[in-house]
C-alpha cells in the first residue's frame, strides 16, 4: 500500500486534518502534520519581527512559554532574536499539567517579501525551524519534524499568517497517537495569541506615532 500523497490545496489548509504536508525538509509530507492560521490586522513586518524576537515569546505565547538560545551566530551582541543557525531549547506547554522541552535549529529565515516588492505574486515569507536531532541525541530516522512559518502579505496592512509542523520517522506514528489532538488546540491558541499580541503592539504603534502635518 503506497504511503498517502502530501495534503494539497483547501485539504492542506484544513485544521482539523493532520494529514501528511510537504516542507522543504519532509517532502513526501511525513507520517502526520498539524495546521494552523490566522488574519492578522497588522502588516507582515509586524508578524515577521514577532517569530523573530524569541526572547519576548513569553509575554504573549501560552504554547511555548520560554525559549532559552544555547547557541547563536552573534552570541556576543544583546537582545538575541532568531537567525538562522541559532540553537534553542524550546519549553512547550502541552496542558495545564503536562509540560516539556523540545530542541530545535533555525533552519531558514527568508527575506521579507510583500506587495511593494512582488505586486504582480503572492507575497510570502518563510521561516523554518527544525527538531534539533544532534542536540536531542535523537536519529532522524527515529523522529524528524520541521515547522514551518508562512507570512503573506495582504495588502492595507493586514497579513495572513500560516504554520504547520510535519512530523517523520519510525516514531511518528507514537507521537500521533498520543499528541495530535492536543498540538490541533495548541497550534490554534498559536495563531490566536500572535495575533492578539502583534495587533495589540502594533495599534499601541500606531497611537503613539505622530501624524505627518500637511504643509
Amino acid at each position: 500500500m503506497s504511503p498517502p500523497k502530501p495534503l494539497e490545496g483547501d485539504a492542506f489548509r484544513d485544521a482539523s486534518s493532520s494529514g501528511p504536508r510537504a516542507t522543504p525538509g519532509i517532502l513526501n509530507g511525513g507520517v502526520f502534520s498539524i495546521y494552523g492560521d490566522i488574519p492578522i490586522d497588522a502588516p507582515p513586518e509586524a508578524v515577521y519581527d514577532a517569530i523573530l524576537d524569541i526572547d519576548k515569546w513569553k509575554d504573549w505565547s501560552t504554547f511555548v512559554s520560554e525559549v532559552e538560545i544555547t547557541s547563536h551566530p552573534h552570541s556576543h551582541l544583546k537582545n538575541l532574536k532568531m537567525m538562522e543557525g541559532t540553537n534553542m531549547i524550546f519549553h512547550v506547554n502541552l496542558t495545564d499539567t503536562e509540560k516539556t522541552t523540545s530542541r530545535e535549529v533555525c533552519a531558514h529565515i527568508g527575506k521579507l517579501r510583500t506587495l511593494a516588492d512582488h505586486e504582480h505574486s503572492h507575497a510570502l515569507t518563510h521561516i523554518r525551524w527544525d527538531l534539533h536531532n544532534a542536540t536531542s541525541m535523537l536519529p532522524g530516522y527515529l523522529l524528524k519534524a520541521q515547522r514551518v512559518n508562512e507570512i503573506e502579505d495582504l495588502g492595507g496592512g493586514k497579513t495572513m499568517y500560516r504554520t504547520w509542523e510535519t512530523f517523520a520517522g519510525w516514531t511518528a506514528g507514537h507521537h500521533k497517537k498520543r499528541y495530535e489532538e492536543t498540538l490541533k488546540d495548541r497550534f490554534q491558541d498559536w495563531c490566536r495569541d500572535l495575533k492578539k499580541y502583534v495587533e495589540a503592539k502594533h495599534a499601541k504603534q500606531d497611537v503613539t506615532t505622530p501624524a505627518t502635518s500637511a504643509e
